[in-house]
Formats: structure tokens, sequence, C-alpha cells
């Protein structure tokens, strides 16, 4: 009997010590990656005695609101972040350095480049890939056939793209041969700035640091879209609508060309099953391919004790398992490494895979000052496009954008 008690001590004081070793730590997250991160960390807590827990932040807020938790030494201990934001926030010292850990991932060079490039701030690393994303064209393969055009054949160029159009937009009873989000900063990076990418060109420099707005690939390529615009061949909402606007018209069978993301394709197959089409890579001016790389990346506050980093870690390394890998491709649409997509989209619409081929090949705007330069409203990059697309002073529209890009990245720039 004394020896039962012992033995039963001493597995009591055993769990009791295993308790309290355990871990947990609180991850932030969009409200738009919510699900995913929460089934991802469900399935870390079931088979883990450290704990992953995650808080949803509305999208809109999380910038300001991590960036304030930050400064008051109120952070969570993790963030997954629209990966736009991680040179900001590197830069302002906010970052664990989590360099070792990613170079000495077996996977390392399957990563999205993009999402490793955004994480990286003066030589070191801040972040992986989570949820990424690519945009590419979607087209209407009826509306091909229609216009006399191999429904089998993506246009290999924004030149190309044009002629299309037209001709699609020629069969008349309301039909239009593409469509683009004109009206938000945000869409205009995602699926307008790839065709300047194809063609090796940017409105940035590598460092983010200065502007390069004036070159030939961005007026071949504004020449392209007025082309389109004065043709008649851009549908007439594309100007002030939205990503659901872009949707709704593709789906009505009535758009030939439509300058979208990855998501595409299972939202077509889901929801429009009727719609006939193929999705291909966006091309430059006059050849080539690119596309934005979207999406979240995965960091740690800087900080965070040794303990909670090693749990936030092995969580990094469980959700980059097959396993789960498959199950973020379920969720949304594109796995996190680039050698496991064969895998990953064995059970989906092999279309996918376009995308997820383009995004060796995809950049993102390397910035400290996203929301000024892009994103806003009044923002100078929004003005570029409504005044050269949609306007008539191309050559002033253009020369006060670099001017306005140069005086924000001035002001906006870490030392």
């Amino acid at each position: 009997m004394l020896r039962l008690k012992t033995t039963i001590t001493a597995l009591a004081l055993l769990a009791s010590s295993s308790l309290a070793s355990a871990e947990e730590i609180t991850l932030w997250v969009r409200t738009s990656s919510g699900a995913v991160l929460q089934g991802l960390a469900d399935k870390y807590n079931a088979s883990h005695s450290d704990k992953v827990n995650v808080t949803q932040i509305t999208a809109e807020q999380m910038v300001p609101k991590l960036g304030a938790a930050i400064a008051g030494s109120a952070a969570p201990d993790g963030a997954v972040l629209d990966l736009i934001y991680l040179p900001t926030f590197a830069a302002a010292d906010g970052l664990e350095d989590i360099s070792d850990f990613v170079k000495g991932l077996p996977y390392s060079s399957a990563m999205s480049p993009s999402h490793i490039r955004l994480a990286t701030y003066d030589g070191k690393i801040y972040g992986v890939p989570a949820l990424p994303d690519a945009s590419i064209i979607a087209y209407n393969t009826d509306l091909f056939t229609k216009a006399g055009l191999d429904p089998n054949k993506a246009p290999a160029s924004l030149e190309e793209i044009a002629t299309d159009a037209k001709k699609i937009a020629a069969l008349g009873n309301e039909t239009y041969g593409f469509y683009f989000v004109a009206n938000s900063g945000s869409w205009l990076i995602y699926d307008f700035l790839p065709h300047l990418w194809a063609a090796n060109a940017d409105v940035l420099s590598d460092d983010g640091r200065s502007a390069t707005v004036d070159t030939p690939a961005l007026r071949e390529t504004i020449a392209a879209y007025r082309d389109m615009w004065k043709a008649g061949a851009i549908h007439p909402t594309s100007r002030s609508g939205n990503g659901n606007n872009a949707v709704e018209a593709f789906a009505s069978g009535k758009v030939g060309i439509l300058m979208t993301g990855s998501y595409i394709v299972n939202l077509l197959t889901s929801k429009y099953p009727d719609v006939k089409f193929a999705v291909a890579p966006i091309p430059g001016p006059k050849g080539g391919a690119s596309s934005f790389a979207g999406g979240d990346t995965l960091s740690l506050i800087k900080g965070i004790s040794e303990e909670k980093k090693k749990v936030a870690l092995d969580f990094v390394n469980f959700y980059m398992q097959p396993e789960q890998q498959v199950y973020i491709t379920q969720e949304s649409g594109m796995p996190s490494r680039t050698d496991l997509a064969a895998e990953a989209y064995a059970k989906f619409d092999p279309r996918n895979l376009v995308a997820y081929d383009i995004l060796a090949k995809a950049r993102t705007p390397y910035t400290f000052s996203s929301d000024e330069l892009f994103v806003s409203r009044t923002g100078p990059f929004l003005n570029l496009i409504q005044g050269t697309i949609f306007g008539d002073d191309v050559d002033g529209t253009i020369a006060k954008t670099q001017a306005d890009f140069t005086r924000i990245l001035e002001r906006t720039n870490p030392n």
C-alpha cells in the first residue's frame, strides 16, 4: 500500500510539473484570416501541452492597434500581419529576429520569396509566410471563342489583353472585354503593379527608399489601359466599383478578362459553376509575367520570452507540415510552401497551380509608408491611376506622382 501511495504521489507530482511547464502564447490575426488560423491553433492545441490562443482583430484596426500595444508594452506574443507592413514594424524595432530559425529550416528555400523579402530588414529576418495569395488574370473561355480568339491561349502581354478586350467588347449586348478595380489602392497594387514587375520595372527602388515612377513600362501600361477605356472595352463600374462588383460582373458572363486573385478559382467553381474560365499570370506590356505576393506573415513581437518563443516557432513548424499545408489550401486557397504544391493541390482544381507557380516571381512593394503611398483614398498612387487612365494630363499626373512619392518617402524613411 505504501509503495502504491508513493507511486501515485510521484505521478501526481510529475503531472503537476508537466502542467506547470506548459506555455500559452497569444497570436493576433486579421479577421479575414481568423478562421484558418483558429483551425490551425485547434489542431496544434489538440496534440500539444503548450497552447496557441488566437485573438481576431478587425483588419483595418490591426496595424494601429498592434502599434499602440507595442508602444504600451501590452502586445501579444506574435501577430499574423499583412506582409506589406513587415518593413515598418521591423524598422521600428518591434519584431523579434528569427533569422537562425528560418535559415535552419529544411524547407527554407521553399517559402514565398516575397514574404521573406518583406520580412527582412537590415539583414535580419522577422517573419515567415502564413497564408499567402497571388494575383492573376481570369478569362471567360466562352467569350474568347465567340470573339474568334483561342480559348486555350492566354494573353501573353498587356498589348494582347488590350487587343482581345476590344474584340470581346465588339460582341455588343453590354459585353465588355476587361475589368479591373480602379477605385482602390489596395486592389491596384495587387493587380496593376505586376504589369510593371513583369517588365523588370517598379515605382519604388528595391530598398523602398526612392521613387522610380516614370518608366517606359509604366507609360506602356497606362497607354494600354487608356486605349481600352477610350474604346469602351473596360466595364464602366471598373472606375468606381469594388472587388465584389468585379466578381459579379465576371460571373455574369459579360466580362472577358478580369484582374483578380488566386481565390477566384475556388470561388467561381463553388458559387458560379456555369462560368467557363481559365486563369493565367499577369503579363507585362510586351511580355513576361509577374504577380503580387499578398497574404499574411507570422511574426513574433520583440521581447518575447525564450519559452514562449520556442512554442511559437514550434507552431510555425507544425503548420508548415504537409497535413496542415493541405488544410490551409482547402480553407485559404494557397499553401505556404512551394515544395508541397502538388500534394496540397492534389484534391483541388488544378487551375490553382497557375497562381501558385507564379508566386516564385511575385513581388510586393517594400516600403515603410504603404498606407500613405498606396492605400490612402487621397494618396498619390490612386491619383496616378485615376488621372492617367481616365484623365487627360498623363505627363502632369506622372510628374506629380513622382514628386508626391518623393516627399512622402523623405519624411517616412527610417534613418
